[in-house]
């Protein structure tokens, strides 16, 4: 058997990718069309803004917006602190954007979710720009309008977490490494822009950004037999990376021996291996997809078909540029969901990707079932993201418990100033009490804190999960007591009818999100 011209796996796989799954001419770009940016401008600020002002989320959120008060009130821009300890979770971007939020506009928490607002804005944007460029001003257009009221966009990413700056920066990586490689004139300036937006990315949650920026890259590259770029080329982008990110790591790690361990193996590769938190499934990302980018995700049911279609229609809006953007979404689905660790807001990077793709799906529909999908959905969105989330948050703010917060203003008002959580933290509590010097116990450090209790004659205890208050009374010692307490139940809904109000509760979570109960304990020797 003559084996001299068998075609070898990789082979058949470049010939799929580039005949099969994209062999559709480059797009024509067109020209770009100023009431688009306009009317994705508008549009995406209609469905952000309504709730901006909501109460922030417990524990996250509070979390987040507590970190750069407590830098700028150590004066320290290098570590980022909270409770006074120094915490080395993730990189410092988000804190130093965000402080000087508050710098520039005031100390107010709600101020901080102008950043993720501002970065899914950019997302929104840079997703037509992007796609005008490379896949065609049509799927850009249905893929930025979808994205603008996408619940992933308007509502879990312009919340006060890292993921939505991150998926700015990646997706501007993502996009200007293509261009590099497509446009001559710009080369240069699109290859190192994609390293600074690299370089940003690393410090704004750590090297991840690289296995999202630089593997579907690979992929693409291997696949669609593109040569890439020479090793002077790389050398250059890897010394913009390291030039822009090494500086933080290293004046860290001299400061605190602990750092590299904590801050690199058990954030960036124990939680992938070993996770410690948030364990779920394999598929734990599917509903989330198909309700993070509704309307769109509506396609994703036959996404398979139209990668495999043979019609002439399909098969042209398979560009090699859209295989691209295929394996960005694809590399970052993939990605978290062989991880152990996962949260809803993880895959906020591939949405973008993934609605270009959607958008050029679309293009194979008619016009008025699009018109049909865009109206029916943009009433859902505003009522999710400017009602529904903004009620939700209000309900559960455990800011708004008035006995519980009346009872901690009176006993500081009486002279009691320390206050302590136990056994979670509670963040909206240093927030609204201004404090960087708020401890929270642990149940297995209970030892330590029976101890706390009793080097002062009062305290106040911040009770953060549902049963901890009831727990705590029964392993007092005989010389404390509690001498008041609040609980922080929710109200009832009474808009709803009587018999759905208690269970309305209950699924609700019965208490304010992160503060069950408040209580002032006595030592008496």
């Amino acid at each position: 058997m003559d084996t001299a011209h068998t075609p070898t796996a990789t082979a058949w796989c470049r010939v799929f990718y580039q005949h099969i799954a994209f062999p559709g001419e480059a797009a024509a770009t067109g020209s770009s069309r100023a009431w688009h940016w306009l009317a994705l401008g508008l549009l995406s600020i209609a469905c952000m803004l309504p709730g901006l002002r909501m109460p922030l989320f417990e524990p996250d959120e509070t979390r987040y917006a507590q970190i750069p008060r407590e830098m700028m009130a150590a004066n320290d821009w290098a570590v980022p602190r909270l409770d006074g300890e120094p915490y080395f979770d993730k990189p410092p971007m988000l804190y130093w954007l965000v402080a000087a939020t508050y710098q520039a506009l005031g100390h107010e928490p709600w101020l901080a979710r102008l950043v993720p607002s501002g970065a899914m804005l950019a997302i929104v944007f840079l997703t037509y720009g992007f796609g005008q460029a490379t896949v065609g001003t049509e799927p850009a257009w249905r893929a930025a309008l979808g994205l603008a009221i996408a619940p992933g966009i308007a509502g879990m990413g312009r919340l006060l977490l890292m993921d939505g700056l991150l998926s700015l920066w990646i997706l501007l990586a993502q996009g200007t490494l293509f261009l590099a490689a497509q446009s001559e004139r710009w080369r240069t300036g699109w290859w190192l822009l994609a390293a600074m937006a690299a370089a940003a990315g690393i410090m704004t949650k750590g090297p991840i950004c690289l296995i999202l920026v630089l593997v579907p890259w690979s992929l693409h590259c291997w696949l669609s037999n593109q040569s890439g770029f020479g090793w002077r080329a790389w050398t250059g982008w890897w010394a913009v990376v390291v030039g822009l990110t090494l500086p933080w790591h290293v004046i860290v790690a001299l400061r605190d021996g602990t750092f590299l361990h904590h801050y690199l193996w058990e954030h960036h590769v124990l939680r992938f291996l070993q996770p410690f938190d948030h364990v779920r499934g394999t598929f734990f990302y599917v509903p989330i997809v198909l309700l993070a980018l509704f309307p769109l995700s509506l396609l994703l049911p036959f996404t398979g078909s139209f990668l495999l279609s043979t019609r002439e229609s399909d098969r042209s809006a398979r560009t090699s540029a859209l295989g691209y953007w295929f394996w960005c979404a694809a590399v970052c689905l993939g990605f978290f969901s062989l991880s152990g660790c996962k949260l809803p807001t993880y895959i906020l990077p591939s949405l973008a990707p993934l609605a270009l793709v959607l958008g050029a799906q679309s293009t194979t529909l008619s016009a008025g079932i699009v018109r049909l999908f865009f109206f029916v959905a943009l009433p859902l969105s505003l009522i999710g993201h400017g009602i529904a989330l903004p009620w939700y948050a209000s309900v559960r703010d455990p800011l708004a418990c008035s006995a519980a917060w009346k009872l901690v203003d009176d006993a500081v008002a009486n002279g009691t100033t320390r206050v302590v959580c136990y056994p979670r933290p509670c963040h909206a509590a240093s927030l609204r009490l201004n404090r960087n010097d708020i401890p929270s116990f642990r149940s297995k450090d209970f030892d330590a804190f029976r101890a706390d209790l009793m080097s002062r004659s009062r305290t106040i205890v911040l009770c953060t999960h549902r049963h901890s208050l009831e727990g705590l009374k029964q392993l007092l010692p005989a010389n404390c007591r509690v001498i008041s307490e609040a609980s922080c139940d929710l109200p009832e809904q009474n808009w709803l009818p009587s018999a759905w109000r208690k269970k309305a509760n209950q699924y609700l979570g019965e208490t304010a999100l992160g503060l069950c109960d408040a209580a002032v304990i006595e030592y008496r020797p």
